[in-house]
Formats: C-alpha cells, sequence, structure tokens
C-alpha cells in the first residue's frame, strides 16, 4: 500500500514540475464559488430607490413613487446608463428629472410609469442626435401596451410607423441638452401641453410636433430651416417666432394651426416673415384662419419666381378649410390654379421682391391694404392685380 502511494505522490509530484507550481497551487480550486477567481459583472448597491451596477441606474423595486431626480454620480463614479425597462412598472412615479450625464437611454426604461406629469431629459429617444426609431420621444416608454398608457403612432422613416404607448397623464416635457429633434418624433403626443427645449436645438426634423394639439407655444431660436409638417394640426399653437436664422419654410409647415395668431407679433392676426427667409413652400399657413396682417420678403415660393410658386395663393395652398376663401389665379395661358387664402387677411406687405408674376394677387378681394416695395414696380405680369386692390409702392 506504502508503495502505491508513493507512486501517486511521484506522479503528482512530476506533474507540477512540468506544468508549472502555480497549477499544483490551484489544484482542486474553483472559480465558481464567491471566493474563486474574478468577475466582470459589476458589483450592485441598493439604496432603497435605486440599485447601481456600474454606470447603470434601474428602479429597486416598483413601489418607488413621487418626484424621482436620478443621480449624476454614485460614490464618485458617473452615472451615464439607464437600461430597457429600468422603471418598468413604477406606477407612483409622478415626475423624472433625468441627468445630463446619462448618455443612453434603453427602450421602455419608463414603460408602465401610469401616473407620470412631467419628464426632464438630457436629449429624446434612446440617446443624443439620434435618427431613425430610436429617435421617437414614445421609444424611451417602449411598445408594450399597459393601463394608463396611451397608443401613440409616430413615423419614423417614410411610411414607417412605430406604435408606443406614452403615459396618458404626461403633460411637461423639457430637453435640456439636444441638438437634433428627429422626423416625428413628438409625433401625435396630444397628452403633452408643454415641450420645453434647449436653445442649443440645431436641426428638426419633418412633423417633429405634427398632432401635439394641445401645445400653446415651442421656441426654436437656433434652426435654419422650419421643414414640412412640423406643427401640421397644432390646433392650439397660438404664436411663434421665426428667427433671422431662418431661411426656408417648408410646405404645410403650419398647416392646420387654425389657432395660431401671430408670427414675431404681439398683434393678434398679424404674421411677420422675417427677410432672411428666401423660401417657402406650398400650403406652409394652410388653414391659418386668424390671419389679418402679413408681412413677406417675397410673393409665392420665393423671390423673382415665375409660373404657379409665384402666386400669392401658393403659401396657403388648394386645401379648403374653415374660414378660408377659394381664389382663382390665372400663372399661365390658360392656366389656372384654386387657392384657399383666409377670409380675414385684410393687409399684406411685400418687403424685398424684384418682380410681381402674372396673375400673383388675382381676385384676392379680401385685401384692402396692398403694399410693396418699389424694386418690383417696373415688372409685373398681366392680371397680377386682377379685382384686388391698386397697390401702394414704398
Amino acid at each position: 500500500m506504502k508503495k502505491w502511494l508513493t507512486a501517486i505522490l511521484m506522479i503528482a509530484f512530476t506533474v507540477c514540475l512540468c506544468l508549472g507550481l502555480s497549477a499544483c497551487e490551484n489544484f482542486g480550486s474553483s472559480n465558481d464559488g464567491p471566493s474563486g477567481g474574478s468577475s466582470n459583472t459589476p458589483k450592485e448597491d441598493n439604496d432603497g430607490t435605486f440599485i447601481y451596477s456600474g454606470a447603470s441606474i434601474k428602479a429597486a423595486n416598483t413601489s418607488i413613487s413621487g418626484d424621482i431626480v436620478i443621480p449624476a454620480s454614485h460614490n464618485g463614479a458617473p452615472i451615464d446608463t439607464i437600461p430597457e425597462a429600468a422603471f418598468k412598472g413604477c406606477n407612483g412615479i409622478t415626475s423624472i428629472t433625468v441627468p445630463e450625464s446619462v448618455t443612453s437611454i434603453g427602450e421602455g426604461a419608463f414603460n408602465g410609469c401610469s401616473l407620470l406629469r412631467s419628464i426632464t431629459l438630457p436629449f429624446v429617444g434612446r440617446q443624443k442626435g439620434n435618427t431613425g426609431k430610436s429617435a421617437c420621444f414614445g421609444y424611451i416608454f417602449g411598445t408594450n401596451s399597459y393601463q394608463g398608457g396611451t397608443k401613440v403612432n409616430q413615423h419614423y422613416d417614410s411610411g414607417v410607423v412605430a406604435s408606443f404607448y406614452i403615459p396618458s397623464t404626461l403633460r411637461t416635457v423639457t430637453i435640456t441638452n439636444e441638438t437634433t429633434i428627429g422626423k416625428s418624433a413628438f409625433e401625435n403626443c396630444s397628452m403633452l401641453t408643454k415641450i420645453d427645449l434647449n436653445d442649443g436645438v440645431l436641426q428638426v426634423g419633418s412633423g417633429s410636433f405634427s398632432g401635439c394639439s394641445k401645445i400653446e407655444e415651442i421656441n426654436l431660436p437656433s434652426i435654419t430651416i422650419i421643414p414640412s409638417s412640423l406643427f401640421s394640426g397644432c390646433v392650439s399653437l397660438s404664436n411663434f417666432t421665426i428667427n433671422d436664422s431662418v431661411d426656408t419654410i417648408e410646405s404645410s409647415a403650419f398647416y392646420g394651426c387654425t389657432a395660431l395668431a401671430s408670427i414675431n407679433s404681439k398683434v393678434v392676426g398679424e404674421f411677420i416673415i422675417p427677410d432672411s427667409v428666401t423660401s417657402i413652400g406650398e400650403g406652409a399657413f394652410n388653414g391659418c384662419a386668424l390671419l389679418r396682417s402679413i408681412t413677406l420678403p417675397f410673393v409665392g415660393s420665393g423671390k423673382g419666381n415665375t409660373g404657379r410658386a409665384a402666386c400669392f395663393g401658393h403659401i396657403f395652398g388648394t386645401s379648403s378649410y374653415q374660414g378660408g376663401t377659394q381664389v382663382n389665379q390665372h400663372y399661365g395661358s390658360g392656366v389656372v390654379a384654386s387657392f384657399c387664402i383666409p377670409s380675414t387677411l385684410r393687409t399684406v406687405t411685400i418687403t424685398n421682391e424684384t418682380m410681381i408674376g402674372q396673375g400673383a394677387f388675382q381676385n384676392c378681394s379680401m385685401i384692402q391694404t396692398l403694399k410693396i416695395n418699389s424694386a418690383a414696380q417696373g415688372n409685373i405680369g398681366t392680371y397680377a392685380f386682377n379685382e384686388t386692390v391698386t397697390p401702394t409702392w414704398f
């Protein structure tokens, strides 16, 4: 027996010499237990409200409630990630403030927060400057339905739509550090009454606020383009400021803004479009039925234009609406377009035009005062003022 034991020990000793001493030191040990080896999984820290895991944070349990402020750091380390479903089912939360240290929010992170009334975020969607589906505001609430959630369709690409469930109670959204608002980002968020955006927003996508029927005012001081259908269906939008940085107003930008009472003015019914604007799309102001006075750099779609796009009615479009008058304007030999112009319109001022196209103001019988800069006086098309008040030049 002793001979067998001695032989076994000699074999083990020989193996250790071949493999190295460390192999023998670890012989019989395991990395699976709590004391064995190292792990890449961050250690969790639960403070009763949040669970911290490295740079990530989530709710400690679904019973947390009230006004929740997510910290920017924990134990000296920044918090930069809110993972998917992090606060799912936390139906007692009434407000959430997300710090600017956060750079990523997972899909459905706040799904089921059915009592939420206000939320402050550094950006819209998953991360700053995003595009596509993850740039939609609804992304952080997810596509799973829940009691107290409103189904909201948002078109994030041509013909592509996602249905998110946003808390019906949500009223106020504040964005603190965004640069780009994606296509249709807030589309159909009819529950919102206020959207506060930081001044660093340089670009907004088409239809970004389309269907936000309760929004009364939005400030966008740094954009250069007002894209198509930006405020389409914003029936509560009452005023807007177009800054001198804006050079383009695309088609249907203010389509259906029936309560829009002023642009760049404190006078009810007055729109003042600055000379910085060089292009206005068809139907940009369609449905703006409260309009009484408008100041424009040019007539139609752009300075010195000809054809259909040179008609005054071009900026109002052809779609009929309550409070609009159908006006026929001949922009070519035997060619006529029927535009729908606000019946309330009384004063038009053109500040920077070089020519008045054929039929430009034809049949605008509602206009009582028409003032045009004198640079256009020597280049006037036929029928330009037919059945319209005689213009004065300045």
